[in-house]
C-alpha cells in the first residue's frame, strides 16, 4: 500500500465519527467550503498539495486553547477531515516531504520567556512533536518551513528575545537539521528584522528567504538565499526608495521554475497590496491595488501558475474580503474571493489547473477553503491598475 493510502486510510480510521461534507457554494466561479466551524477563527492557514491531488492545511484556532489543528481534502472521497495537533500554538507553517506526509513548524503562542520554536510532522502513525533546541529566550511571530532532497527541515524564525542574560533580541534567524543535529544561523542581525517571514526552495535545492524589518526607521523588504553559504542581504524596497513609507509587513514568496523569487508584501502608511519579482538580479515593484486597511499580523499569499503569471491574494479588512489579483498582460486583474469578514492570513497553490486558497473567517469564526477553475476569472473582476512602468531597481 503506497504512502499516499496509507496516510488516508489512517484519516478515515480517526476522523470517521467526526467526518461532515460541508456544501459548497458559489462566489462569482468560486467554489467555497467552511471546512472547520470553529467558533474562532481559524488563523495562520498554510495550504499544500500533494502528488496524488490530496490538500493539506495546518492552522490555528485562535481561541483559549490556541490550538494547531489539521485539514485534509482526500481527492477520492471529496471531503475533508480535521484533527488537532497540538495546543498552544501560534504562526504555523506546513511541507509536505518525499512520501507526501505533512510536517509543520509553528512557534508556542505568546511572548513569554520560554516560549518555543517547534517541528510537528506525521511519521505515518503518529504526529512526533520536537521542540528545536535553541538557546533562544523567545520566539514569536511568523516561521516557514522548507524540506530538502533528504526531507531534512530548516526553518525560518523571528528570535524575539535571544539568550537569557544578553541584549540580543528581535532578528532574523533560521534553523536546519542535518541529518545529525539542528544548525542555527543568524541571517540579520538588525533591530526587528524577521517578525515577517517567508522561506522557499527552488528546483535547485537553494532556499529562499523573504522578510520584513519593522523598525520605524528601517522598514522595508528583504531578501536572501542559501546555496551552500548565505548571499548578502539585498533591500527589495525600504523607507529610503518610498519616501518614507513603511513598507514590508504580511511578506508572502514564491519561487518560479527557473529559481526567480516573486513576493508580496503591504505598504502600511498608505495601505496597498504590493509585489515584487526578481530577474536576471533586479527587482521590479508593482503596487496592484489600495487598500482600505492593513490586516496584522497578516500574511499575504502568492503562487505562479504554469506559464509564470503570479497570483496574489491578500486580505481588506476596511472593506472585510479577500481579494485575489493577476497579471493579465500589462495590467493586474483583481477579484473577490469572500467577503463578510473572511480572508486574513491566506495560503494559495495551484494545481492540476485550479487555484485553492485557504484563510480565516474573522466574522464567523473557523476556516475556509476556496478554489476555481485556473483562467476562468470571478464575475466580478476588473482590471485596477497598470504595470506598464513599475520600478526597477
Amino acid at each position: 500500500m503506497s504512502q499516499v493510502s496509507t496516510l488516508r486510510m489512517r484519516f478515515w480510521i480517526l476522523f470517521c465519527a467526526s467526518l461532515f461534507s460541508p456544501a459548497a457554494h458559489a462566489a462569482g466561479s468560486w467554489q467555497i467550503e467552511h471546512v472547520d466551524r470553529s467558533s474562532a477563527p481559524g488563523r495562520f492557514s498554510s495550504l499544500k498539495i500533494d502528488s496524488a491531488g490530496n490538500v493539506h492545511v495546518a492552522y490555528v484556532i485562535d481561541d483559549d486553547g490556541h490550538a494547531l489543528k489539521y485539514a485534509f481534502w482526500d481527492q477520492f472521497a471529496r471531503r475533508w477531515f480535521t484533527m488537532t495537533v497540538a495546543g498552544g500554538a501560534s504562526y504555523c507553517d506546513l511541507a509536505l516531504d518525499s512520501k507526501q506526509r505533512p510536517h509543520i513548524s509553528y512557534a508556542d503562542f505568546g511572548t513569554v520567556s520560554g516560549a518555543r520554536l517547534r517541528h510537528v510532522f506525521w511519521d505515518g502513525a503518529a504526529w512526533q512533536n520536537t521542540a528545536i533546541p535553541l538557546n533562544s529566550d523567545v520566539i514569536g511571530y511568523y516561521t516557514s518551513i522548507v524540506l530538502d532532497s533528504n526531507d531534512y527541515p530548516s526553518i525560518s524564525f523571528y528570535e524575539y528575545r535571544g539568550p537569557k542574560g544578553t541584549d540580543i533580541s528581535v532578528r532574523m534567524r533560521t534553523v536546519t537539521f542535518n541529518g545529525k543535529y539542528w544548525e542555527a544561523r543568524t541571517v540579520d542581525g538588525d533591530n526587528q528584522s524577521g517578525k515577517f517571514n517567508a522561506m522557499a526552495m527552488d528546483r535547485l535545492g537553494r532556499r529562499h528567504l523573504a522578510y520584513a524589518n519593522v523598525n520605524t526607521l528601517t522598514a522595508g523588504v528583504r531578501y536572501a538565499f542559501w546555496d551552500g553559504a548565505l548571499s548578502p542581504i539585498e533591500i527589495v524596497e525600504d523607507r529610503q526608495q518610498t519616501g518614507n513609507e513603511l513598507v514590508g509587513f504580511s511578506v508572502g514568496m514564491a519561487v518560479d521554475k527557473d529559481g526567480d523569487p516573486h513576493l508580496t508584501y503591504v505598504n502600511y502608511s498608505h495601505p496597498a497590496a504590493k509585489y515584487a519579482v526578481r530577474k536576471a538580479g533586479r527587482w521590479r515593484v508593482e503596487t496592484i491595488e489600495p487598500m482600505r486597511q492593513t490586516a496584522y499580523p497578516d500574511r499575504n499569499s502568492i503562487a505562479i501558475d504554469p506559464d509564470g503569471n503570479p497570483y496574489v491574494g491578500y486580505f481588506d479588512p476596511g472593506r472585510g474580503v479577500l481579494r485575489l489579483a493577476h497579471r493579465d498582460r500589462q495590467k493586474w486583474l483583481v477579484e473577490t474571493v469572500d467577503d463578510n469578514g473572511s480572508g486574513f492570513a491566506s495560503s494559495m497553490q495551484i494545481d492540476r489547473g485550479v487555484i485553492w486558497m485557504s484563510y480565516g473567517d474573522e466574522a464567523n469564526g473557523g476556516l475556509k477553503v476556496a478554489r476555481r477553475e485556473l483562467g476562468s476569472a470571478g464575475v466580478n473582476a476588473t482590471h485596477v491598475s497598470t504595470a506598464a512602468n513599475p520600478d526597477v531597481r
